[in-house]
């Protein structure tokens, strides 16, 4: 992507049919100014599937109001999505941070991913979460992930160089 200042920040409601509205408006806002596509579409798809997290996760009865908040935006050359939801202290919300701590252990998200590939295959008799999901959208994102929980607050940020 080109060296450009750019910001979407939204309050969304948790709807399955936005994932896909909304990373297709992502991709298309971006390709509309940017000249590498690829970097385009691994910042809608991370866009995408941190969504996906969002809606899957997030402790939508705490309130009649079913929004998150998605923040994307981009300084220079790095590009960065935010995915802000409710959680209720569940064990969903601590998994993400022990995930991105395991994941800071590897030099690349593609050593995480290959790691974790790994272990799934090794595991795969028992039944389970595989939590290949943070390690998969790091890898094919090429992005850093980091997360932190605050105030009933599930916030997880992605970085991508472009």
């Amino acid at each position: 992507m080109d060296s450009f200042n750019f910001s979407i920040d939204l309050p969304v409601r948790s709807d399955w049919a936005n994932v896909d509205l909304l990373r297709t408006s992502v991709q298309n806002c971006v390709t509309a100014v940017f000249s590498d596509i690829e970097g385009c579409r691994a910042l809608a798809m991370v866009t995408g599937e941190l969504i996906e997290n969002a809606i899957k996760y997030g402790d939508w009865s705490r309130t009649e109001d079913h929004r998150f908040h998605l923040r994307v935006w981009g300084e220079g050359r790095s590009a960065h999505v935010s995915v802000e939801n409710p959680v209720n202290g569940d064990a969903h919300a601590e998994e993400v941070l022990e995930t991105l701590g395991w994941m800071r252990r590897y030099a690349s998200p593609g050593d995480a991913y290959r790691a974790k590939l790994l272990e799934v295959a090794a595991a795969a008799r028992e039944p389970g979460n595989s939590k290949l999901g943070l390690v998969r959208i790091a890898y094919e994102g090429n992005c850093t992930l980091t997360a932190e929980i605050a105030r009933g607050m599930l916030r997880i940020q992605a970085e991508l160089t472009v």
